[in-house]
């Protein structure tokens, strides 16, 4: 058992500051484990929908560079189609690097094979000889329907990312609610502290008091010993019997004169 009022007192802070520091080190780690996770999968997330939006851009440019070719501004066209297919083929690489999803690959291929006969369709149109009445046969009834599923393709994408992006915010939501738990904790750890340092304070030292108090305000010499009633073994209770050897050696003194 412990006798000193200073370990005691020590014991008692000891267990509030354990408890809090458990909470804080607790809270720490799982907003740190949180930020690490979210943000890697939003970085891949936010550069495929850039991506996506960059390929969608790109192959409207490429469209219209078919359609300035064909109305017979030919190098500008031409020049349009080249460099729009550098910038799809360009960010088709980029969403091949920042994969997340688990369909996304296959979104990706879809993508490819769409766009990839897209542009062969449109090669068709710039390599073969044909009159402008075949040319615009070949875009209306092939070309601008690739076009089509091609956007279409890369929309689908772009909103799987997005909507990763959605059910991560509400992720990190849960997880920062759960991480409020520590907090939780160190609040219901300071209540439950608060009431055993009450407790404490008034069994081993309030009530000690009093007891001595009263003992002395109601002490007679013909009482002999002081009856304080103590019954902790601390300060309180070598107090209480420092106080008798006192009394007792008044007494011896007083008898002796």
């Amino acid at each position: 058992m412990v006798k000193s009022l200073k370990i005691k007192v020590v014991l008692s802070l000891s267990l509030l500051i354990l408890m809090l520091m458990a909470a804080g080190i607790m809270s720490i780690l799982d907003f740190r484990k949180i930020g690490n996770s979210v943000d890697t999968v939003l970085k891949n997330n936010y550069q495929s929908i850039e991506s996506a939006k960059k390929m969608l851009d790109a192959v409207e440019r490429e469209d219209s560079g078919i359609l300035l070719w064909m109305i017979g501004n030919k190098d500008l066209g031409i020049e349009t189609v080249l460099s729009a297919d550098s910038i799809i083929r360009e960010a088709i690489i980029d969403m091949e690097k920042n994969i997340t999803e688990t369909d996304e690959p296959r979104y990706v291929r879809t993508v490819m094979d769409q766009y990839e006969q897209y542009h062969s369709s449109v090669k068709k149109i710039l390599e073969d000889g044909h009159s402008t009445e075949e040319f615009k046969r070949i875009y209306d009834t092939e070309t601008d329907s690739l076009f089509l599923k091609t956007k279409e393709a890369i929309n689908k994408l772009m909103v799987l990312n997005q909507d990763q992006m959605y059910r991560q915010a509400g992720i990190v939501k849960e997880q920062s609610r759960r991480a409020m738990m520590p907090a939780i904790v160190s609040i219901a750890a300071a209540i439950i502290f608060a009431l055993l340092l009450y407790f404490f304070i008034h069994t081993y030292f309030i009530r000690p008091v009093r007891q001595l108090i009263s003992s002395v305000k109601e002490y007679y010499p013909e009482k002999g010993q002081l009856a304080a009633g103590i019954v902790s073994k601390d300060e309180f209770k070598k107090l209480e019997e420092e106080l008798n050897q006192l009394i007792y050696r008044l007494r011896k003194t007083k008898n002796s004169m």
